[in-house]
């Protein structure tokens, strides 16, 4: 949880969803062990992303069908959410194309060799689907916070009076359109693409005026800005880390050279009677 929330921090405040290798780091930190386990944790981003997918699609069916905004350009917009698809590809058929590759010569042959080595790693954190159980209880969880946050950005619209012209579907179409356009982020949590993708979707389809459609947009992102922080920094204070130093082990994406989460007093004390 606590690298849930350092992530979902630092997506809020750095460009080019850094918020994912920045749990990853914080989780394989606290198993101790990060130079083996990290390309596996990075796999349950993968996992992750596929259930995120499946939101998008439930969210883009709703907008459709409560909107003509978008009409006649269905296509480009699904195929724009579905491209972390090219990813998944990427993970499941890479390690078999490396394996083909790998008679090259020495250096070559062990740089392969390391990078198939962890992409197979990487691989193993979607073992998740094979356990129907675990699967489902994944699958289950991660559509329920997309559905508190179609629910937070519809009582945003009661709030400011506006559910009288948007409701439910506009919240949707407000949803998948920031993260949409929040696939590649080129601003710290998307500002000002944030807003403007509001404006598009409630402006546009709706026929909320752009002034409160903006107004929407900025208290909106000031809201997930106000929770990643209330939620991040505590946790960054119990592991015991700063700010710039996640954000220097993602930028790099090494996080071997982080130590393991210090061990309590009482755990040491065990061992040593051990």
């Amino acid at each position: 949880m606590q690298g849930t929330f350092i992530g979902v921090l630092m997506s809020a405040t750095l460009p080019a969803r850094l918020g994912e290798p920045s749990r990853a780091v914080v989780v394989s930190r606290r198993l101790g062990r990060a130079r083996e386990v990290f390309p596996v944790v990075l796999g349950t981003l993968v996992s992750q992303t596929l259930l995120n997918i499946v939101a998008l699609l439930v969210l883009g069916t709703i907008m459709f069908s409560t909107v003509g905004l978008f009409s006649g350009r269905e296509r480009a917009l699904v195929l724009f959410a579905l491209a972390p698809v090219a990813l998944l590809i990427l993970v499941v058929l890479a390690p078999a194309v490396l394996r083909r590759n790998s008679r090259r010569g020495s250096r070559v042959h062990d740089a392969i060799a390391k990078a198939r080595g962890a992409l197979k790693r990487v691989r193993f954190g979607l073992r998740v689907f094979l356990k129907p159980k675990l699967g489902s209880i994944a699958t289950g969880a991660q559509l329920a916070a997309w559905g508190v946050q179609w629910l937070s950005c519809y009582l945003l619209l009661v709030a400011l009076g506006l559910d009288h012209l948007a409701g439910l579907g506009a919240a949707a179409a407000v949803l998948f359109a920031v993260n949409v356009t929040a696939v590649l982020p080129a601003t710290p949590s998307n500002v000002g693409v944030f807003q403007a993708a509001c404006v598009a979707v409630l402006t546009g389809a709706y026929h909320v005026s752009s002034v409160d459609a903006l107004g929407y947009g900025i208290i909106l992102q000031a809201v997930e800005v106000a929770t990643a922080a209330i939620m991040g920094m505590p946790a960054l204070v119990k592991e015991g880390l700063s700010w710039k130093d996640v954000r220097a082990r993602a930028l790099l994406g090494s996080p071997v050279e982080i130590d393991a989460r210090p061990r309590s007093r009482q755990a040491e004390g065990l061992e040593a009677e051990v």
